[in-house]
């Protein structure tokens, strides 16, 4: 009998493939689907800051008193959160597996401000989508660090459930910002957070977005950086990106990674293609010989490796030498 049970902010999973923060995951029928297909956990599509105050701004255009400008926003804030919790609410009593709720903001009060009543709702862990894309040139990397900072160690004042961080790859030192944020409180990283990318219409002269479909290569540059980070932190590592197949999730595993998050191919395949995943996975274990995740987890990791010095070194160079 397979092992394939991982613990993940606190929680046993019955399986290392999660579903992530999508269209996939905002209702409690669909999370029932993602259940019986085999995930093993969910994190709930994302309430996003800009959604909430778009529709705030939309209802102010509309009101001539700015007197009454306060009592709308406090009420289009409260009625955001509320059809959340109920989300919330609505999926723990629907099903048994761990769920996390996401929060995508851009700025650290509305983290700070609402994150307590996401747990109050019954969530198991708290999700914080903190991928601000760096593009103010006032802005160093030192002060786009200390927000993230800042903002986990005032969340973690606020609950009690485990968090986990969301972020991008535009840093100098992944591994350096990883090691602050478990400092600060953060109980796991999810590598990493797609920014979804614009694209020029030549002929409109105008802006078109690209797919926001992740590419079955894109696993690689998650995959890169958990081998790196795995074992020298205690945090759990989440990867996020690029996971279309139960190969691929071997993959993650051997590199370190705590769970493996799943979307796109869930959205080209549908929610059965998690049988797949998880059938090729117990497949690749039983020809390894693995009985459970533990016996390999890490395995292909820098702190595992014979020469974790020329590590990165010795990968390019057998690259460059292989097409040369």
């Amino acid at each position: 009998m397979l092992d394939l049970s991982t613990v993940y902010l606190g929680q046993t999973l019955r399986s290392p493939i999660m579903v992530s923060s999508s269209p996939l995951t905002n209702t409690p029928e669909r999370v029932k689907l993602l259940e019986d297909a085999g995930a093993g956990a969910v994190s709930l599509r994302s309430i996003f800051e800009e959604e909430i105050e778009g529709a705030i701004e939309n209802l102010e255009r509309q009101v001539e008193h700015t007197e009454a400008w306060d009592y709308i926003r406090g009420h289009e804030m409260s009625h955001g959160l509320d059809e959340y919790r109920r989300l919330i609410r609505g999926c723990k009593e629907t099903v048994s597996i761990p769920v996390f709720a996401s929060m995508n903001a851009k700025s650290s009060s509305f983290w700070v401000d609402h994150v307590k009543a996401l747990e109050d709702a019954g969530a198991d862990g708290i999700e914080l989508n903190l991928s601000v894309l760096p593009v103010d040139y006032h802005d160093t990397e030192e002060r786009i660090i200390q927000f993230y900072v800042d903002t986990v160690k005032k969340v973690k004042q606020r609950i009690s459930v485990p968090l986990a961080v969301k972020i991008g790859y535009y840093f100098t030192s992944i591994p350096s910002l990883v090691d602050k944020l478990y400092y600060a409180g953060a109980n796991a990283v999810v590598l990493f957070n797609r920014f979804y990318q614009v694209d020029i219409d030549p002929v409109k002269e105008d802006l078109g977005r690209m797919s926001p479909i992740s590419a079955p290569t894109d696993y690689t540059i998650p995959m890169r950086w958990v081998m790196l980070i795995y074992g020298k932190t205690p945090i759990d590592l989440a990867t996020s990106s690029g996971v279309h197949d139960g190969e691929t999730v071997a993959k993650m595993l051997l590199a370190g990674a705590t769970v493996t998050q799943v979307c796109s191919t869930l959205l080209k395949n549908g929610v059965e293609h998690l049988h797949a995943m998880r059938n090729d996975l117990e497949a690749w274990m039983r020809q390894k010989g693995y009985s459970s995740i533990d016996q390999f987890r890490g395995k292909l990791s820098q702190k595992h490796s014979k020469r974790p010095k020329s590590f990165e070194r010795l990968q390019y160079v057998k690259t460059v030498a292989a097409h040369a």
